[in-house]
């Protein structure tokens, strides 16, 4: 590759992710009514985490506006506005459960995929 130009001396190679999972769980649509603060998708679904116990990426849909806590209620709430989803949590943490709080003043209908 000597005299390519696309290829400069100094930089380090693109780093490609070395796994593919063949695994995945998806939860299909259901309700978290009005007013529910921090429902445990792990102990209500049973779907969820099922086949992956630490998911490293995350789709979810809302028709909507939620927030989610990963892992813990402690954690800090991530707004999820319905006009946004579906929306993508890719590698940021392991991923062992998923609570959702809804304020909307309407019932969500929510459905995830975990990978």
């Amino acid at each position: 590759m000597s005299g390519d130009k696309r290829f400069s001396k100094g930089q380090e190679p693109l780093v490609v992710a070395d796994r593919i999972d063949d695994t995945y769980d998806f939860v299909p649509s259901f309700t978290v009514d009005n007013d529910t603060t921090n429902y445990d998708l792990n102990a209500q679904q049973s779907d969820a985490f099922k086949n992956v116990p630490k998911a490293w990426f995350a789709i979810i849909w809302t028709d909507q506006d939620i927030t989610i806590r990963f892992n813990s209620m402690s954690n800090p709430p991530i707004p999820i506005p319905a006009e946004e989803t579906p929306i993508e949590f890719k590698n940021i943490l392991a991923i062992t459960n998923v609570y959702i709080t809804n304020a909307s003043g309407s019932a969500a209908n929510v459905k995830v995929m975990l990978v």
